[in-house]
């Protein structure tokens, strides 16, 4: 019998490296070189389910007052490295630490785009020359996070599951149906 097994794509350390808390983040050398970045960027650190890391990735490169982030490049880099758990870096040149409007509203919208796939945000953190900012310690991941577009997509899942539903439904009163006609042949029987 030939089958054929997919594979998990491979990790892009030799070692592994844990993931327990920031600090470790910030310890990494791919977040040590953007902290003092002229210009916005974005990693992407994919984990495992045990916190090592299967792979960093820069997505983007910004100005020195923001950065495009389209959350399908996020979520395709956490499928294609089949991470378990997120954490997203990203510097702000202007050492501020505080996280902008945008900052919170694509955090909160990747949080929910990527529980659709069962993967978890575990951290934002935004780093700059004189420090920190864990979004995560700070509460400004929402898990409850709404706006339209994830509106749109929780009603799509729910119509898809009540389609779904329905069938199943119309296939279990088919077999009671077949079924109860069956007994009742059978008791016409002499």
């Amino acid at each position: 019998m030939n089958i054929e097994i997919q594979k998990k794509p491979p990790k892009e350390f030799l070692e592994d490296i844990k993931v327990t808390g920031t600090k470790d983040v910030l310890r990494l050398q791919e977040v040590q070189v953007i902290k003092d970045a002229l210009q916005e960027h974005l990693l992407f650190i994919g984990l495992d389910r045990g916190n090592n890391i299967r792979s960093i990735n820069l997505l983007g490169i910004g100005t020195s007052s923001g950065i495009y982030i389209n959350s399908k490049d996020i979520l395709r880099t956490a499928l294609l490295t089949a991470s378990e758990k997120v954490i997203l870096v990203h510097n702000h040149p202007s050492n501020t630490l505080k996280a902008s409007f945008e900052d919170k509203h694509i955090t909160n919208v990747i949080n929910k785009f990527l529980n659709i796939f069962s993967i978890q945000l575990l951290d934002h953190i935004i780093v700059a020359e004189n420090g920190y900012l864990s979004m995560g310690k700070e509460n400004e991941i929402n898990r409850d996070y709404k706006n339209d577009d994830i509106k749109f997509i929780e009603n799509t899942f729910v119509i898809e599951e009540n389609t779904r539903l329905k069938k199943e439904l119309q296939n279990l009163d088919s077999k009671t149906f077949d079924a109860t006609l069956s007994d009742m042949e059978d008791d016409m029987e002499f």
